[in-house]
């Protein structure tokens, strides 16, 4: 399966969210990485055919998805940042609702509601009603309705919201595994999200798509840009105001700072190897976080 975005845009009077967008897209699992405002859930919602795009066109296997309509979306899961649910269902009763609307067999979706809510820890809890619900029980059910038709191409906007520690680890195993014939695409600006689980990360400023490539490419930008050092309290005050500073760390009564600069920011500083993280403050530490 082949999913082709083509120089895609969405514009709101003056204001450009998405500009000139191209990426192909094939199993697997893409990180999508931005800041709030970077343009990442109008993206989305043009790619699930909810919002319609200014120009450009999003393909599957070479087709226009507006053209394959009905077709595209039986194949299609989603679970938008912040998702419609009634209060007053229990979480089976919700998840057969979801499979009513999209088309499932009423035994087929009996089957697939219990096993999903085994799968994201709610299947004790599947007479409770969601207003009882935790942000986090809430987030599981999200993904277990995005994953109600079984989705050949699955879209997750700021899929792991709320959710614990142990929580992300089992999703981000869930979503590994499911990748494996199916087009995944996983909206964050938690970089740990996606380190370790995406084929691919797609870092995405201003609306546009900036930079991409594996985990393992996709740092080679910055591969000398990152720097150790240790310094007074005085000094480290002045370089984390100069500098990005992605760690600061007290050791031995002096400052450890972990800067990302292109140039040495002091005289005693080491290269030291870049992760995701520092990819993603390097772009984005001085973009703010408000829409």
């Amino acid at each position: 399966m082949e999913l082709t975005i083509k120089d895609l845009s969405k514009e709101y009077g003056s204001k450009k969210a998405v500009r000139n967008f191209n990426v192909t897209l094939t199993n697997g699992v893409y990180g999508l990485l931005g800041a709030n405002g970077a343009g990442k859930t109008t993206l989305m919602r043009m790619i699930c055919d909810v919002q319609t795009e200014s120009k450009g066109a999003i393909l599957l296997n070479g087709k226009n998805i507006h053209d394959l309509g009905e077709q595209y979306r039986n194949i299609l899961g989603y679970l938008p940042q912040h998702f419609g649910y009634y209060p007053n269902f229990t979480a089976y009763k919700f998840l057969m609702y979801i499979a009513a609307i999209k088309g499932l067999p009423h035994k087929k979706a009996h089957k697939r509601a219990l096993e999903l809510l085994e799968e994201v820890n709610l299947l004790e809890q599947k007479n409770e009603k969601i207003k009882n619900f935790s942000g986090g029980m809430k987030q599981r059910l999200g993904i277990a309705q995005a994953l109600l038709n079984d989705p050949k191409v699955l879209i997750l906007d700021e899929p792991t919201a709320g959710l614990d520690p142990k929580e992300r680890v089992r999703f981000r195993n869930s979503i590994s595994t499911l990748a494996e014939n199916r087009i995944v695409i996983l909206s964050t600006h938690i970089v740990s999200d996606v380190e370790y689980i995406a084929k691919e990360i797609l870092i995405m400023k201003n609306g546009e798509l900036v930079h991409q490539g594996s985990p393992e490419e996709i740092l080679k930008p910055i591969e000398n840009f990152v720097w150790e050092c240790e310094v007074s309290r005085e000094e480290a005050s002045k370089l984390e105001a100069e500098h990005i500073t992605a760690n600061l760390k007290h050791s031995n009564g002096k400052e450890r700072l972990r800067i990302i600069s292109k140039k040495c920011p002091c005289k005693n500083a080491w290269n030291v190897e870049p992760t995701l993280e520092d990819l993603y403050l390097y772009y984005f530490a001085e973009v703010s976080e408000h829409e």
